[in-house]
């Protein structure tokens, strides 16, 4: 029975006067009339029959209407699910509610019971494109009770505070699109085609959610050159940096059939300071893993030096030494002696020798006899020093 002046039902008895038995009849109709509308279910005192209070009944019909609930429901002991405003009251079997969007929906979440479809139809224009029907499978009082039962809108209406935050997993997310013929072959695949409007750049923003720093891949409308293709800005329309594992490059420049590392292993280059930087090493003939410098072990093994003969080799040993070409007098990787202090090299001794050709000469009187001169000189071996012009810097190679 409804909860207002004539919300009570009496079964007038043998006792009742005509008028009182009379005026509870109308009272009883009243309520029918009103819809058994009330805020809240009817109590035990509201139902009384030969005197006594009975309560509630199976197959009672109650409207509830208050700020979260504008349903009907039944009273049904054996049929009701977890019911969320007591008693034996269900919605079991009688139709949808319908709430004023989604987030009046999310609003009442815990008036709900398990079984109850609702339908967030509004008249509000902002809303109306986003009516869908949903099911109530669980009692939980969140939002993942609900799962929706209606069909997708093909409006561009999804907007993505309708989708959970990782809501959408890898195995769900096929990228699919028109089969490019060009070469290479493998541009076939599945791919992700994002396109702008013509004469425009086409780029895919990365960390929008920071305004200070985020960086877009982009694909210059009419680049030339080397702005021909993909670009990495950050924030400020700068060029970003980009980090990888392996750098690559045409191997002939202006084709695109063969790459090759920008850097390969094994490069060497000078260095203006006393440490390398990471991923490179000093020149300086040190033993190095072979398993943790594999890149580079691949590339020249122990060609500096086998190390322990096991587990490590040696690299080259630039140290006081001048760098010089690999050619028919001098094989890769020979060396000899090193530059002296002060940037001095010390030439080898020898030995030098001077030949006169020989001569008599008179010493007196006429056919009297003559003087054999020194016809050779012998010199002994000496060395010379010589500074060589020189600023010295690192040879550093690229692991």
């Amino acid at each position: 029975m409804a909860l207002i002046d004539s919300n009570t039902f009496i079964e007038p008895t043998s006792g009742t006067s005509l008028n009182t038995a009379r005026s509870q009849f109308n009272n009883a109709i009243r309520s029918l009339l009103t819809n058994f509308k009330s805020s809240s279910p009817p109590a035990t005192t509201n139902i009384s029959a030969l005197g006594d209070t009975i309560g509630e009944q199976d197959g009672m019909l109650f409207r509830m209407a208050n700020s979260n609930v504008s349903a009907l429901y039944i009273s049904d002991s054996v049929q009701k699910k977890s019911s969320e405003i007591g008693g034996n009251f269900t919605r079991a079997g009688i139709g949808n509610r319908i709430e004023n969007g989604i987030v009046a929906m999310m609003a009442n979440v815990t008036h709900y019971e398990i079984g109850e479809l609702t339908a967030t139809v509004t008249a509000d224009a902002g809303l109306a494109g986003n009516a869908r029907l949903y099911l109530v499978k669980a009692n939980a009082g969140t939002s993942a009770d609900f799962i929706d039962v209606g069909i997708p809108p093909t409006n561009g209406s999804v907007v993505n505070t309708m989708i959970a935050v990782g809501g959408v997993t890898a195995d769900r997310l096929n990228l699919a699109g028109d089969v490019v013929t060009s070469a290479p072959a493998n541009r076939q695949n599945a791919h992700l085609k994002v396109g702008s409007a013509n004469g425009t750049n086409t780029s895919i923003l990365l960390g929008s959610a920071n305004t200070t720093s985020n960086v877009s891949l982009v694909k210059l409308h009419g680049g030339v050159a080397e702005d021909a293709g993909l670009s990495v800005f950050d924030q400020s329309s700068k060029y970003a940096p980009i980090s990888a594992n392996l750098l690559s490059q045409a191997t002939i420049q202006g084709t695109d059939t063969d790459v090759a590392p920008l850097m390969p292993a094994g490069s060497v280059i000078v260095w203006a300071t006393g440490s390398a930087p990471a991923g490179w090493l000093l020149c300086n003939g040190a033993a190095i893993n072979r398993t943790t410098y594999s890149a580079l072990f691949a590339i020249i093994g122990v060609t500096y030096g086998v190390g322990n003969g096991s587990t490590t080799f040696n690299v080259p040993d630039t140290t006081d030494r001048i760098v010089a070409g690999v050619g028919a007098n001098n094989a890769i990787a020979s060396s000899a002696g090193r530059l002296r202090g002060t940037h001095q090299i010390i030439t080898d001794s020898g030995s030098a020798a001077i030949t006169a050709g020989t001569l008599e000469v008179s010493v007196g009187a006429k056919d009297a006899g003559g003087q054999t001169v020194v016809n050779s000189i012998n010199a002994g071996g000496h060395t010379h020093t010589a500074t060589l012009p020189l600023v010295v810097m690192n040879y550093i190679i690229k692991t």
